[in-house]
């Protein structure tokens, strides 16, 4: 790959140190697995790589992330949004900022785009949801976008997780502990994951950085890890 095209390792380094990559898209598509393989790629280039997860990736940040996922029954979309800001506003100045600054590659599972994806889909403007990020995360954008995509049934066949009504008990549970059990956004219809879906596949021109798509419903892992490398070594971000 290196060599189709034309890059070699000192080259590859000056090309992506400093840069902050997203790898993103609906539950199931395999971003966690990814990033981790594509992490293990660059590292073997000898660059120095800073792998987080968005929300999350701090003290602070994880605690809004369980509130999220497993103890806002009932939150408002607007709320969502906020709590979403708050826990990547803490992210950037305590760890992509500062491994940015350092010359470090970024990897993060899950940002902004997450965001204009699902709060959208429940029915936030996404203009608005870029100017809070703006406010939240100031310049710190991805300078790379890619969104795995597929169809929102299979990924739900992919994570083996189904929707569930769980008790007030599963739900503080959950607040304290990760579990494999149906989350927030889990829970949520289909039609509305289907939005979701939609709106990763519009960002392309709404939002800031090069924004790539790669359909991984039908690839294997190690297909998708290429194509990931291929955009990663020709892309012009």
């Amino acid at each position: 790959m290196e060599k189709e095209t034309g890059l070699n390792k000192e080259d590859l380094r000056k090309r992506l140190a400093g840069k902050f990559i997203v790898l993103d898209g609906p539950d199931g598509c395999g971003k966690s697995t990814q990033i981790k393989l594509l992490a293990d790629f660059l590292k073997t280039k000898q660059l120095e790589v800073v792998c987080t997860v968005d929300p999350g990736g701090t003290a602070i940040g994880d605690k809004i992330r369980k509130l999220l996922k497993y103890g806002s029954e009932g939150i408002n979309v607007t709320t969502e949004v906020m709590l979403f800001m708050a826990s990547r506003a803490q992210l950037v100045s305590e760890v992509i900022k500062p491994a940015l600054d350092g010359a470090k590659v970024v990897l993060c599972d899950r940002y902004i785009s997450s965001t204009c994806a699902y709060q959208q889909a429940g029915g936030y403007v996404v203009d608005k949801i870029l100017e809070l990020a703006r406010l939240a995360v100031g310049d710190v954008w991805p300078s790379l976008t890619i969104i795995l995509d597929l169809p929102p049934g299979l990924g739900r066949k992919r994570t083996g997780v189904k929707r569930s009504k769980k008790s007030k008990s599963d739900y503080e549970q959950n607040h304290l502990f990760d579990s494999p059990t149906a989350d927030m956004f889990d829970r949520r219809t289909l039609e509305y994951h289907n939005r979701v879906r939609k709106a990763f596949l519009n960002l392309a021109g709404l939002y800031p950085g090069v924004v790539k798509v790669i359909d991984v419903s039908t690839s294997d892992i190690s297909t998708v890890h290429k194509k990931i490398k291929q955009i990663i070594l020709e892309t012009d971000f």
